[in-house]
């Protein structure tokens, strides 16, 4: 009898006004405002922090393409955190008057106008396929594998900025656009990537002078 009563005890404290939600916090979100995370998250401040559905919460805001990951937090009494890793826009594919936003996963994270990115040109994906939350078919994928040794190669010899287009229409035959510089850069199938991207460098670098 007494079990049952100290039972009974806690959950009438549990849910009890002292746990009911005063507080909503979000950290590490960069591209999304906090706002709009809560938004996705159907967590409304008064509700009992026990009612709070962690799944369904992580669930919901993971419907939007630039949410990597989410971790949901009960601080007690009153409080919630909500943790997000984000994906971060690397490049971006043409669609009709707009632009695709791709993160280095190959994911569609959203549909909008042109941003200071990279753009893809060539892809096998279709238009038709080219869905935000998506990804890239596994033949770009592939090619985007490629992608980011030739950015990490450009980062590390200093001229990734100057990058605005590649073409990744043959893997046999990858190309740079550079229209600051008027240059077309053909690296095939980027075999000795190291030592090309050193010639690129060293071309660019020569002109300047």
């Amino acid at each position: 009898v007494v079990l049952i009563l100290i039972v009974f005890a806690i959950i009438l404290l549990m849910f009890s006004p002292l746990f009911d939600i005063k507080q909503i916090t979000v950290v590490g979100n960069n591209k999304l405002s906090e706002d709009e995370i809560i938004s996705l998250s159907k967590i409304e401040k008064g509700e009992n922090t026990y009612k709070v559905n962690k799944i369904d919460v992580i669930k919901n805001i993971k419907e939007n393409a630039y949410v990597e990951s989410v971790q949901v937090n009960r601080k007690l009494p009153s409080e919630i955190e909500i943790v997000v890793e984000e994906r971060k826009a690397n490049f971006l594919i043409e669609y009709g008057g707009s632009f695709v936003y791709l993160n280095n996963q190959g994911y569609i994270l959203e549909i909008s106008g042109r941003a200071e990115l990279p753009i893809l040109q060539g892809q096998a994906t279709e238009d038709k396929d080219l869905l935000v939350g998506s990804r890239l078919t596994t033949e770009d994928l592939q090619k985007m594998s490629m992608v980011l040794k030739i950015m990490e190669q450009a980062e590390a010899n200093g001229f990734a900025s100057l990058i605005t287009k590649i073409d990744i229409s043959n893997k046999e035959s990858y190309k740079l656009i550079l229209d600051s510089e008027k240059k077309t850069v053909y690296l095939g199938d980027c075999s000795n990537l190291g030592t090309r991207m050193l010639n690129v460098k060293a071309i660019i670098e020569k002109e300047k002078r």
